[in-house]
């Protein structure tokens, strides 16, 4: 009876050391959601398209479509994330009320956001959910945040709770089967 507990016990110390192993080895952070920012100039309104990490969504497709659904353009971004859409040549009879700018890095990261001339653009991000903020010219980078990027003492908590809830778990099925050992 003994020795089947420390048994146990080892096995319990050699499941942490296996899991927490990993996790003290440095890595590096993968990108989770994404988000835009926008320069405004006379003829040219550029958006540059970022992961929440910062690191740049370069060489995504982008399609932008008029409000009725015909494709007005089809580009990429640059190598830094970079799409400018060219409005001055258009006569005003000719350029849209609206246009729909879809941008999409093929890995689930989608970006989405309604350009309207009156110097302001409804937006909407869609990487995970869908969540609505309105953007004007700024050159902050807007978008929704990704859900795991949290401050690293959430993270550590975060960490600490499933660990704690993955041997407790265990815990719980050795007491039950114990006591299903000694009721036989």
């Amino acid at each position: 009876m003994m020795m089947a507990r420390t048994g146990f016990y080892r096995l319990l110390v050699l499941m942490a050391l296996l899991i927490a192993g990993p996790l003290a080895v440095p890595a590096p952070a993968h990108a989770h959601g994404a988000g835009w920012q926008v320069e405004d100039s006379a003829n040219t309104k550029t958006y540059g398209f970022r992961y929440t990490d910062g690191s740049p969504m370069a060489f995504a497709e982008v399609v932008v479509t008029t409000k009725d659904g015909k494709v007005w353009q089809k580009a990429r971004t640059d190598r830094v994330g970079q799409f400018s859409l060219g409005l001055g040549g258009t006569p005003a009879p000719d350029a849209p009320s609206e246009l729909h700018i879809k941008v999409a890095d093929g890995m689930g990261h989608v970006v989405q956001l309604a350009y309207q001339p009156t110097n302001t653009a409804n937006a909407t991000v869609t990487p995970g959910g869908g969540q609505t903020a309105t953007a004007s010219s700024t050159t902050a980078i807007q978008g929704t945040p990704a859900l795991f990027d949290l401050p690293i003492w959430a993270s550590i908590l975060f960490g600490c709770s499933i660990l704690a809830n993955l041997f407790g778990g265990l815990m719980l099925w050795q007491r039950r089967q114990m006591a299903r050992k000694q009721s036989n």
